[in-house]
Protein backbone atom coordinates (compact mmCIF):
# COMPACT_ATOMS: atom_id res chain seq x y z
CA UNK A 1 0.00 0.00 0.00
CA UNK A 2 1.16 3.13 -0.52
CA UNK A 3 -0.44 5.88 1.70
CA UNK A 4 -0.74 9.37 2.48
CA UNK A 5 -0.34 11.12 6.22
CA UNK A 6 -4.19 10.69 6.93
CA UNK A 7 -3.75 7.12 6.24
CA UNK A 8 -5.96 7.19 2.90
CA UNK A 9 -4.38 5.21 -0.10
CA UNK A 10 -2.73 6.38 -2.29
CA UNK A 11 -2.00 3.19 -4.35
CA UNK A 12 -3.38 -0.15 -3.63
CA UNK A 13 -1.12 -3.20 -3.65
CA UNK A 14 -0.79 -5.19 -6.90
CA UNK A 15 -1.77 -8.34 -5.46
CA UNK A 16 -5.34 -8.71 -4.54
CA UNK A 17 -7.01 -9.27 -1.45
CA UNK A 18 -4.31 -7.94 0.70
CA UNK A 19 -5.03 -6.06 4.19
CA UNK A 20 -2.64 -3.24 5.51
CA UNK A 21 -0.44 -4.49 8.40
CA UNK A 22 -2.02 -4.43 11.67
CA UNK A 23 1.15 -1.52 12.86
CA UNK A 24 0.12 0.66 10.59
CA UNK A 25 -1.16 2.88 13.17
CA UNK A 26 2.52 2.44 14.91
CA UNK A 27 4.10 3.68 11.64
CA UNK A 28 2.39 6.65 11.99
CA UNK A 29 3.37 6.87 15.41
CA UNK A 30 6.68 7.28 14.37
CA UNK A 31 6.25 9.28 11.16
CA UNK A 32 4.39 12.27 12.57
CA UNK A 33 6.77 12.15 16.07
CA UNK A 34 10.17 11.70 14.03
CA UNK A 35 10.33 13.70 11.06
CA UNK A 36 13.16 12.61 9.41
CA UNK A 37 12.18 9.08 9.60
CA UNK A 38 11.89 7.46 6.30
CA UNK A 39 11.42 3.59 7.04
CA UNK A 40 10.11 2.05 10.42
CA UNK A 41 11.06 -1.57 10.99
CA UNK A 42 9.00 -4.62 13.18
CA UNK A 43 10.85 -7.98 14.10
CA UNK A 44 10.01 -10.37 16.95
CA UNK A 45 14.31 -11.15 17.35
CA UNK A 46 14.49 -13.71 19.79
CA UNK A 47 17.12 -11.40 21.47
CA UNK A 48 15.22 -8.29 21.82
CA UNK A 49 12.24 -10.53 23.47
CA UNK A 50 15.14 -11.75 25.59
CA UNK A 51 16.28 -8.63 26.70
CA UNK A 52 13.09 -7.55 27.53
CA UNK A 53 13.24 -10.26 30.06
CA UNK A 54 16.57 -9.36 31.67
CA UNK A 55 14.57 -7.61 34.75
CA UNK A 56 12.95 -10.96 36.42
CA UNK A 57 10.17 -8.48 37.74
CA UNK A 58 9.64 -7.36 34.27
CA UNK A 59 8.76 -3.66 35.69
CA UNK A 60 11.82 -2.15 34.05
CA UNK A 61 10.59 0.71 31.65
CA UNK A 62 13.94 0.86 29.85
CA UNK A 63 17.17 -1.12 28.95
CA UNK A 64 20.37 0.94 29.47
CA UNK A 65 23.60 0.18 27.82
CA UNK A 66 26.72 1.17 27.67
CA UNK A 67 30.56 0.94 26.90
CA UNK A 68 30.01 -1.62 23.96
CA UNK A 69 31.65 -0.33 20.24
CA UNK A 70 28.33 -1.19 18.30
CA UNK A 71 26.84 1.68 20.18
CA UNK A 72 27.66 3.65 17.44
CA UNK A 73 25.64 2.06 15.17
CA UNK A 74 22.02 2.95 16.45
CA UNK A 75 22.73 6.59 16.06
CA UNK A 76 22.75 9.75 18.19
CA UNK A 77 25.45 7.75 20.78
CA UNK A 78 29.28 6.43 21.01
CA UNK A 79 30.90 4.11 22.59
CA UNK A 80 30.79 5.31 26.55
CA UNK A 81 27.25 6.76 25.66
CA UNK A 82 24.40 5.40 27.93
CA UNK A 83 21.78 3.97 25.30
CA UNK A 84 18.65 3.76 26.94
CA UNK A 85 16.32 2.06 25.00
CA UNK A 86 12.84 2.18 26.30
CA UNK A 87 10.65 -0.99 26.53
CA UNK A 88 6.78 -0.69 26.63
CA UNK A 89 4.20 -4.05 27.77
CA UNK A 90 2.24 -6.19 24.96
CA UNK A 91 -1.14 -6.13 23.79
CA UNK A 92 -3.06 -8.67 22.44
CA UNK A 93 -2.77 -6.61 19.17
CA UNK A 94 -0.27 -4.65 17.71
CA UNK A 95 -2.65 -1.28 16.94
CA UNK A 96 -3.41 -1.35 21.06
CA UNK A 97 0.43 -0.08 21.56
CA UNK A 98 0.03 3.05 19.96
CA UNK A 99 -0.67 5.27 22.40
CA UNK A 100 2.55 3.56 24.54
CA UNK A 101 5.04 4.19 21.89
CA UNK A 102 4.16 7.79 21.08
CA UNK A 103 4.69 8.34 25.14
CA UNK A 104 7.79 6.82 24.65
CA UNK A 105 8.98 8.28 21.55
CA UNK A 106 8.47 11.59 23.08
CA UNK A 107 9.98 10.86 26.79
CA UNK A 108 13.51 9.44 25.17
CA UNK A 109 13.94 11.53 21.96
CA UNK A 110 17.53 10.14 21.09
CA UNK A 111 16.43 6.15 20.80
CA UNK A 112 15.60 5.23 17.21
CA UNK A 113 13.91 2.02 18.88
CA UNK A 114 11.45 0.90 20.88
CA UNK A 115 11.03 -2.92 22.54
CA UNK A 116 8.12 -4.55 23.05
CA UNK A 117 8.41 -6.78 26.21
CA UNK A 118 7.50 -10.55 25.24
CA UNK A 119 7.62 -9.53 21.71
CA UNK A 120 10.47 -7.66 19.67
CA UNK A 121 11.71 -4.28 18.60
CA UNK A 122 10.58 -1.11 16.02
CA UNK A 123 13.35 0.45 14.69
CA UNK A 124 13.19 3.46 12.49
CA UNK A 125 15.99 4.94 10.16
CA UNK A 126 16.32 8.32 7.95
CA UNK A 127 16.51 5.75 4.65
CA UNK A 128 15.36 1.90 4.50
CA UNK A 129 19.57 1.27 4.46
CA UNK A 130 20.31 3.40 7.62
CA UNK A 131 16.94 1.76 9.09
CA UNK A 132 18.51 -1.87 8.44
CA UNK A 133 21.63 -0.71 9.56
CA UNK A 134 20.30 0.25 12.86
CA UNK A 135 18.49 -2.98 13.60
CA UNK A 136 21.01 -4.79 13.31
CA UNK A 137 23.33 -2.64 15.48
CA UNK A 138 20.38 -3.09 17.81
CA UNK A 139 20.28 -6.72 17.80
CA UNK A 140 23.89 -7.17 18.42
CA UNK A 141 23.24 -5.03 21.71
CA UNK A 142 20.44 -6.75 22.58
CA UNK A 143 22.46 -10.40 22.24
CA UNK A 144 25.31 -9.17 23.99
CA UNK A 145 23.39 -7.56 26.96
CA UNK A 146 21.53 -11.23 27.13
CA UNK A 147 24.91 -12.85 27.27
CA UNK A 148 26.58 -10.72 29.51
CA UNK A 149 24.17 -11.37 31.87
CA UNK A 150 24.47 -15.14 31.58
CA UNK A 151 28.52 -14.12 32.57
CA UNK A 152 27.03 -11.81 35.80
CA UNK A 153 28.01 -8.78 34.01
CA UNK A 154 25.58 -6.00 33.92
CA UNK A 155 25.30 -4.35 30.61
CA UNK A 156 24.46 -0.72 31.91
CA UNK A 157 27.44 -0.61 33.98
CA UNK A 158 30.58 1.66 33.73
CA UNK A 159 33.39 -0.71 33.94
CA UNK A 160 35.76 0.64 36.25
CA UNK A 161 39.19 -0.42 34.00
CA UNK A 162 39.35 -2.18 31.19
CA UNK A 163 38.38 0.62 28.76
CA UNK A 164 40.21 4.00 27.75
CA UNK A 165 39.24 7.43 29.79
CA UNK A 166 40.21 10.66 28.82
CA UNK A 167 41.22 11.47 31.98
CA UNK A 168 44.06 9.03 31.96
CA UNK A 169 45.52 10.93 28.71
CA UNK A 170 45.14 14.29 29.92
CA UNK A 171 46.86 12.94 33.20
CA UNK A 172 50.06 11.35 31.25
CA UNK A 173 50.09 14.99 29.67
CA UNK A 174 50.04 16.65 32.72
CA UNK A 175 53.54 14.65 33.74
CA UNK A 176 54.80 15.32 30.45
CA UNK A 177 54.31 19.33 30.98
CA UNK A 178 51.92 19.19 28.07
CA UNK A 179 49.25 22.12 28.35
CA UNK A 180 48.59 25.44 27.69
CA UNK A 181 48.14 27.79 30.70
CA UNK A 182 44.57 27.92 31.55
CA UNK A 183 44.27 24.19 31.03
CA UNK A 184 44.30 23.14 34.63
CA UNK A 185 40.97 24.30 35.72
CA UNK A 186 38.86 23.41 32.36
CA UNK A 187 40.41 20.09 32.89
CA UNK A 188 39.78 20.13 36.75
CA UNK A 189 36.05 20.85 35.87
CA UNK A 190 35.49 18.01 32.91
CA UNK A 191 37.02 15.74 35.58
CA UNK A 192 34.86 16.82 37.96
CA UNK A 193 32.06 16.43 35.92
CA UNK A 194 32.98 13.03 34.47
CA UNK A 195 33.65 11.55 37.96
CA UNK A 196 30.16 12.80 38.97
CA UNK A 197 28.77 11.37 35.94
CA UNK A 198 30.36 8.06 36.58
CA UNK A 199 28.82 7.55 40.17
CA UNK A 200 25.52 8.64 39.41
CA UNK A 201 25.51 6.64 36.35
CA UNK A 202 22.52 3.79 37.02
CA UNK A 203 22.81 0.25 35.95
CA UNK A 204 20.32 -1.19 33.49
CA UNK A 205 17.93 -2.36 36.39
CA UNK A 206 16.98 -1.54 39.89
CA UNK A 207 18.84 1.90 39.63
CA UNK A 208 15.98 4.61 40.65
CA UNK A 209 17.05 4.54 44.34
CA UNK A 210 19.50 4.93 46.84
CA UNK A 211 18.56 2.14 48.08
CA UNK A 212 19.89 -0.18 44.93
CA UNK A 213 23.83 0.88 46.03
CA UNK A 214 24.15 2.46 42.62
CA UNK A 215 27.96 3.11 43.67
CA UNK A 216 28.61 -0.57 44.40
CA UNK A 217 27.11 -2.53 41.66
CA UNK A 218 29.91 -0.43 39.82
CA UNK A 219 31.90 -3.70 39.11
CA UNK A 220 34.06 -2.97 41.98
CA UNK A 221 34.85 -6.51 41.98
CA UNK A 222 35.13 -8.94 39.66
CA UNK A 223 31.11 -10.78 39.10
CA UNK A 224 30.53 -14.42 38.19
CA UNK A 225 27.79 -16.77 37.77
CA UNK A 226 26.74 -18.38 41.03
CA UNK A 227 27.96 -21.77 41.35
CA UNK A 228 26.15 -24.21 43.41
CA UNK A 229 27.46 -28.07 44.54
CA UNK A 230 24.83 -29.76 42.83
CA UNK A 231 23.62 -32.25 45.80
CA UNK A 232 23.31 -28.93 48.25
CA UNK A 233 20.07 -28.37 50.06
CA UNK A 234 20.96 -24.92 51.86
CA UNK A 235 21.91 -21.87 51.23
CA UNK A 236 23.70 -19.70 53.85
CA UNK A 237 23.32 -16.02 52.50
CA UNK A 238 24.65 -12.54 53.78
CA UNK A 239 21.28 -10.50 53.93
CA UNK A 240 23.23 -6.65 53.20
CA UNK A 241 23.87 -6.00 49.68
CA UNK A 242 22.84 -10.02 49.00
CA UNK A 243 18.98 -10.29 49.47
CA UNK A 244 18.43 -6.44 50.76
CA UNK A 245 20.16 -3.18 50.20
CA UNK A 246 22.83 -2.21 52.55
CA UNK A 247 20.91 1.49 52.09
CA UNK A 248 17.94 0.30 53.27
CA UNK A 249 19.61 -0.58 56.72
CA UNK A 250 21.11 3.44 56.46
CA UNK A 251 18.22 4.92 55.44
CA UNK A 252 15.40 3.12 56.80
CA UNK A 253 15.98 0.70 59.93
CA UNK A 254 18.53 2.87 61.85
CA UNK A 255 16.34 6.15 62.20
CA UNK A 256 13.30 3.53 62.68
CA UNK A 257 15.45 2.61 66.51
CA UNK A 258 16.28 6.51 67.16
CA UNK A 259 12.60 7.73 66.57
CA UNK A 260 11.51 4.79 68.64
CA UNK A 261 14.09 4.45 71.03
CA UNK A 262 12.48 6.26 73.85
CA UNK A 263 8.68 4.36 73.11
CA UNK A 264 10.87 1.48 73.51
CA UNK A 265 12.95 1.66 76.68
CA UNK A 266 9.92 3.47 78.71
CA UNK A 267 7.11 1.45 77.61
CA UNK A 268 8.24 -2.20 76.18
CA UNK A 269 11.64 -3.10 78.39
CA UNK A 270 11.25 -4.22 81.76
CA UNK A 271 13.10 -3.19 84.65
CA UNK A 272 15.36 -5.96 84.83
CA UNK A 273 15.83 -5.88 80.86
CA UNK A 274 16.90 -1.88 80.99
CA UNK A 275 19.45 -3.11 83.73
CA UNK A 276 21.14 -5.89 81.55
CA UNK A 277 20.72 -3.64 78.34
CA UNK A 278 22.61 -1.23 80.37
CA UNK A 279 25.34 -2.98 81.71
CA UNK A 280 25.62 -4.85 77.97
CA UNK A 281 26.01 -1.32 76.63
CA UNK A 282 28.67 -0.29 78.94
CA UNK A 283 30.86 -3.20 78.03
CA UNK A 284 30.62 -2.00 74.36
CA UNK A 285 31.61 1.15 74.63
CA UNK A 286 34.57 -0.38 76.99
CA UNK A 287 35.81 -2.90 74.60
CA UNK A 288 35.87 0.16 72.00
CA UNK A 289 39.98 1.21 72.03
CA UNK A 290 40.94 4.27 74.11
CA UNK A 291 40.60 6.96 71.02
CA UNK A 292 37.59 5.84 69.83
CA UNK A 293 35.10 8.99 69.11
CA UNK A 294 32.15 7.42 71.39
CA UNK A 295 34.64 6.42 74.55
CA UNK A 296 36.49 9.64 73.82
CA UNK A 297 32.98 11.66 73.96
CA UNK A 298 31.33 10.23 76.92
CA UNK A 299 34.41 10.26 79.14
CA UNK A 300 35.54 13.75 78.63
CA UNK A 301 32.25 15.42 79.07
CA UNK A 302 31.37 16.45 75.18
CA UNK A 303 27.93 14.41 75.82
CA UNK A 304 25.79 15.41 78.40
CA UNK A 305 25.86 12.85 80.43
CA UNK A 306 25.66 12.39 84.38
CA UNK A 307 28.71 11.57 86.61
CA UNK A 308 27.27 8.28 87.29
CA UNK A 309 27.37 6.61 84.04
CA UNK A 310 30.84 8.27 83.89
CA UNK A 311 31.85 6.35 86.97
CA UNK A 312 30.28 2.79 85.61
CA UNK A 313 31.87 3.48 82.29
CA UNK A 314 35.24 3.89 84.12
CA UNK A 315 34.90 0.73 86.33
CA UNK A 316 36.05 -2.25 84.13
CA UNK A 317 32.60 -4.94 83.81
CA UNK A 318 34.14 -8.42 82.81
CA UNK A 319 32.57 -12.14 83.14
CA UNK A 320 33.70 -12.19 87.01
CA UNK A 321 31.70 -9.24 88.39
CA UNK A 322 29.10 -8.82 85.80
CA UNK A 323 26.89 -11.04 88.15
CA UNK A 324 27.50 -8.81 91.14
CA UNK A 325 26.91 -5.45 89.32
CA UNK A 326 24.02 -6.57 87.88
CA UNK A 327 22.65 -7.56 91.74
CA UNK A 328 23.95 -4.18 93.00
CA UNK A 329 22.16 -2.32 90.24
CA UNK A 330 18.87 -3.95 90.41
CA UNK A 331 18.77 -3.25 94.17
CA UNK A 332 19.64 0.40 93.76
CA UNK A 333 16.62 0.24 90.82
CA UNK A 334 14.12 0.21 93.60
CA UNK A 335 13.95 3.33 93.79
CA UNK A 336 11.94 5.04 90.96
CA UNK A 337 14.30 8.23 90.53
CA UNK A 338 17.42 5.12 90.08
CA UNK A 339 15.12 3.51 87.77
CA UNK A 340 14.43 6.32 85.75
CA UNK A 341 18.17 7.50 85.67
CA UNK A 342 19.24 3.97 84.14
CA UNK A 343 16.63 4.46 81.32
CA UNK A 344 17.98 7.87 80.79
CA UNK A 345 21.59 5.91 80.69
CA UNK A 346 20.49 3.55 77.99
CA UNK A 347 18.93 6.46 75.62
CA UNK A 348 22.29 7.95 76.32
CA UNK A 349 24.16 5.18 75.11
CA UNK A 350 22.49 3.56 72.06
CA UNK A 351 22.56 7.19 70.81
CA UNK A 352 26.15 7.30 71.71
CA UNK A 353 27.29 4.05 69.98
CA UNK A 354 24.78 4.59 66.47
CA UNK A 355 26.17 7.99 66.42
CA UNK A 356 29.62 6.58 65.08
CA UNK A 357 27.80 3.06 63.72
CA UNK A 358 29.40 1.10 66.32
CA UNK A 359 28.37 -2.62 65.95
CA UNK A 360 28.01 -3.40 69.67
CA UNK A 361 26.60 -6.95 70.75
CA UNK A 362 24.46 -5.54 73.37
CA UNK A 363 23.28 -2.68 70.75
CA UNK A 364 22.56 -5.06 67.97
CA UNK A 365 20.23 -7.06 70.15
CA UNK A 366 18.44 -4.40 71.33
CA UNK A 367 17.96 -3.03 67.71
CA UNK A 368 16.76 -6.69 66.55
CA UNK A 369 14.39 -6.50 69.08
CA UNK A 370 13.04 -3.08 67.68
CA UNK A 371 12.94 -4.15 64.29
CA UNK A 372 11.39 -7.25 65.12
CA UNK A 373 8.75 -5.48 66.93
CA UNK A 374 8.36 -3.24 63.72
CA UNK A 375 8.25 -5.71 61.50
CA UNK A 376 5.47 -7.29 63.81
CA UNK A 377 3.59 -4.12 64.06
CA UNK A 378 3.06 -3.19 60.36
CA UNK A 379 5.54 0.28 61.10
CA UNK A 380 8.68 -1.87 58.82
CA UNK A 381 8.31 -3.21 55.35
CA UNK A 382 11.00 -4.95 53.86
CA UNK A 383 13.47 -4.73 51.21
CA UNK A 384 14.41 -7.44 49.08
CA UNK A 385 16.06 -7.19 45.85
CA UNK A 386 13.07 -7.97 42.63
CA UNK A 387 15.93 -10.45 41.18
CA UNK A 388 16.74 -12.32 44.53
CA UNK A 389 13.34 -14.90 44.79
CA UNK A 390 13.80 -15.81 40.84
CA UNK A 391 17.14 -16.66 41.90
CA UNK A 392 15.57 -18.96 44.97
CA UNK A 393 14.00 -20.55 42.25
CA UNK A 394 16.61 -20.66 39.97
CA UNK A 395 18.57 -22.89 42.74
CA UNK A 396 15.34 -25.07 43.36
CA UNK A 397 15.94 -26.16 39.76
CA UNK A 398 13.09 -27.84 38.15
CA UNK A 399 12.37 -29.98 41.20
CA UNK A 400 10.46 -28.27 43.66
CA UNK A 401 11.18 -30.82 46.38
Amino acid sequence: FELDMDRNVVAPPKTPDLRQSACTPLWYVVYRHVPTAMCVIHTHSMHAQMATLLDPTEKATTLKITHLEMLKGVGNHSYDSVLEIPIIDNRPTEDLLASQLERVILKYPKCNAVLVRRHGVYVWGDSWEQAKAQCESFDYLFESAVKMKSMGLDCGLVPVSGTYREEEERNDGKERGVGREGDDETMQAEEKKEDVAATTAAPAFNGAASSDNQIDLRLATPTTIPLLPRDAKHLLLDIEGTTTSIAFVKDTLFPYVLTHLDDHVHNQMTNDEIIDTMVGLIKDVQSLNHDHPTKKELLNGTKDIPASLVQLLLNPIDDDNTTAILAYLRLQSETLSKMDQYKQNVLSLVQALMSHDVKGTTLKSLQGNMWKRGYHSGQLQGHVYSDFLPFLHWCRGPDPT
